[in-house]
């Protein structure tokens, strides 16, 4: 902890709930959607770990929480803090922010966190810690609640299950909404949700597969479906329709198959839609892990360094550096004297020596 925490110690957000007697979850909203188990987010919190899923040098989650009395039913509308605190140049949480806001919520709140939650005061509705998702990554957060506290999906979930069921005219696509989109690709691997997508993807308008992406893109999808999509990428491919690739691509980010998803990847780092910027961001927002895959990590940063844009290679190392999961494999090429000669000179601008 910092010094400052020490001398005048505040409880974690953990023990915060705790005191308050609420249950609660933490979910991850910085580069793909996902929970952080309580453990693993109190060692955060105690600047014993990095948080994992850093964006633009923040760790950016959602504490969602609920009386510990209240029944399954009771739970359709638990409080929620959006948070993002800045993070220091090891990934850790900077203690200072993390105490302060603490401090806002005891002082305005108290140990009454469930009888007043946080609408009635205006210093923890403006407090500078509190960030406001997008429209599709609200959408796929309030989707994955609601099956991660077993309630039932939206009211709009139903009418999309039928189109993809094919139950509706596929013209009939305007009248899907974002949210029921969402529902159902958090319940994608339910009933019969994943075959059936898998059975109707050629049939989808460019509209749709655009919010598949941004949903599908946090979920885990079987091997069949990552079959079905990397079959339509192909043809995507051929086409010369690079939003389709890019589309199909963010589908496949939580593909159970790792094999797949890596030999495709090379495939696209050597195909025309390396020209594409979007290609490098997706796969350095959504797909990282990959990067651990010395074959991957060099064709990736090779296309990266030689690409038009001189500034785009900083900016995705400077990203992905500080990514726990990935930070080795990228210190490992800075070290590599057998890197191509492309990266050399890009990682020499990266420190100053170009």
């Amino acid at each position: 902890m910092s010094q400052s925490s020490e001398n005048n110690p505040v409880p974690t957000l953990g023990v915060l709930m705790e005191q308050a007697n609420a249950q609660y979850r933490i979910f991850d909203l910085g580069r793909r959607i996902q929970t952080i188990s309580k453990s693993e987010f109190d060692k955060i919190e105690l600047n014993q770990k990095p948080y994992p899923y850093p964006i633009q040098k923040k760790a950016r989650f959602a504490f969602v929480f609920w009386d510990k009395s209240d029944s399954p039913t009771h739970r359709k509308n638990p409080f929620i803090w959006f948070l993002q605190f800045e993070l220091d140049e090891m990934g850790l949480l900077k203690q200072q922010q993390r105490d302060h806001y603490i401090s806002l919520v005891i002082k305005e709140l108290g140990n009454k966190l469930i009888a007043q939650g946080t609408h009635n005061s205006d210093k923890l509705d403006n407090h500078p810690y509190s960030f406001t998702p997008d429209q599709h990554r609200l959408a796929m957060f309030n989707a994955k609640v609601k099956v991660e506290l077993k309630q039932p999906a939206s009211m709009y979930y139903e009418h999309v299950q039928s189109y993809f069921y094919g139950a509706l005219d596929s013209d009939k696509w305007q009248d899907l909404t974002v949210q029921g989109i969402a529902d159902y690709c958090a319940r994608i691997n339910d009933e019969q949700n994943g075959q059936k997508l898998g059975d109707c993807l050629n049939e989808l308008p460019v509209q749709i597969m655009g919010s598949l992406a941004a949903s599908l893109e946090h979920v885990e999808i079987g091997v069949s479906l990552t079959e079905k999509l990397i079959e339509m990428q192909n043809q995507f491919l051929q086409q010369g329709d690079r939003e389709q690739v890019i589309n199909s691509l963010r589908c496949m980010a939580g593909s159970q198959s790792k094999t797949l998803l890596t030999e495709q990847v090379i495939k696209l780092l050597s195909s025309e839609e390396a020209e594409e910027e979007a290609l490098y961001i997706v796969i350095a927002g959504r797909l990282w892990h990959l990067l651990n895959d010395e074959k991957v990590l060099m064709a990736y940063f090779e296309k990266v360094a030689t690409h038009g844009n001189k500034n785009l290679f900083a900016g995705l190392f400077s990203d992905l550096v500080a990514v726990p999961e990935v930070r080795q494999a990228l210190l490992s090429l800075v070290r590599n004297p057998n890197r191509p000669d492309a990266i050399s000179v890009a990682i020499g601008r990266v420190f100053g020596r170009a």
